[in-house]
């Protein structure tokens, strides 16, 4: 699986813009593409908005206008030293500082894993502002409760020597199969830009710090919710009762010969089920 940045993705990444959190954290984001249909990205835990670039190419940057931050903590946004500072409050209120700064109206958003958790809340809390809601491998609005031998596997990626290793044992988790050694290679820099503040918190928050399924019912986007074949964590059974049921109109689909890196194994598929998602959607007045 070879991947090539091309120029417009090079330059989308260049240099950031940066909205403000409201605690004065600064959140970096990209902007990629000028085109009519405006797209708000939010990538998810281990991860940064670089790891978007394998779903990029298949949107022409003629037809779409697409937002992407980093989420506190890593990449370019700033690294708040302190694990209280990454609750599920601060991260959604980031994104809304994001779409604000950049007045988005009539626009979609696209989660991925945590960032599927924070576009549900923000679909709940903007309403009929949102076109469409596409969740790749979401966190349910109920997080993902883990076991003390799976906390203990995550939080070795934390720091100190164990740090890379379980960073990318991490990575290699949400793959289908063995992960290409080059894929492994693009995806690790991201994912050691996380500090180790910021990993424990954004952790903490996924597993016990996310609850809000009654605000489920305030979702008014129509819904698609993609996840992978081989998903290890987010089950399709899972996510059919705890995301798809309580979204009113929600749809499943299955991505075949993928696990959670849904968007990067299989970004093709993926971007198109997206694509033709929200194409048979009517336009929001802007």
């Amino acid at each position: 699986m070879k991947f090539k940045r091309n120029a417009t993705i090079e330059a989308a990444f260049s240099e950031p813009e940066f909205a403000v959190g409201a605690d004065g954290t600064r959140i970096a984001y990209y902007i990629y593409g000028e085109g009519p249909e405006v797209m708000f990205w939010q990538h998810g835990f281990n991860s940064d908005a670089e790891h978007w670039e394998y779903m990029l190419p298949h949107f022409p940057p003629d037809e779409y206008r697409i937002i992407a931050p980093d989420l506190r903590g890593c990449g370019r946004s700033d690294k708040p030293a302190d694990e209280r500072a990454y609750g599920f409050d601060r991260l959604t209120h980031d994104a809304l500082a994001v779409i604000r700064a950049e007045g988005l109206q009539g626009c979609t958003l696209v989660g991925h894993s945590t960032g599927g958790a924070i576009v549900q809340w923000l679909a709940a809390e903007l309403g009929d502002a949102i076109k469409a809601l596409v969740l790749i491998g979401p966190v349910p609005a109920t997080g993902v409760p883990v076991n003390d031998a799976a906390r203990a596997m995550f939080l070795q990626g934390a720091d100190g020597e164990g740090k890379v290793q379980g960073r990318a044992q991490i990575l290699k988790l949400g793959w289908y199969g063995e992960m290409p050694a080059d894929i492994l290679d693009a995806l690790l820099p991201g994912a050691l830009t996380w500090s180790k503040e910021a990993f424990v918190g954004v952790f903490d928050t996924w597993t016990r710090g996310i609850h809000f399924p009654e605000r489920l019912a305030h979702i008014t986007a129509p819904t698609i919710v993609i996840g992978g074949q081989h998903e290890p964590f987010l089950k399709k059974d899972f996510m059919m009762a705890a995301v798809v049921a309580p979204i009113r109109g929600a749809r499943y689909v299955t991505v075949l010969d993928s696990a959670h890196f849904i968007h990067i194994q299989a970004a093709p598929v993926t971007a198109g089920i997206a694509r033709g998602f929200v194409a048979a959607q009517p336009s929001l007045q802007r």
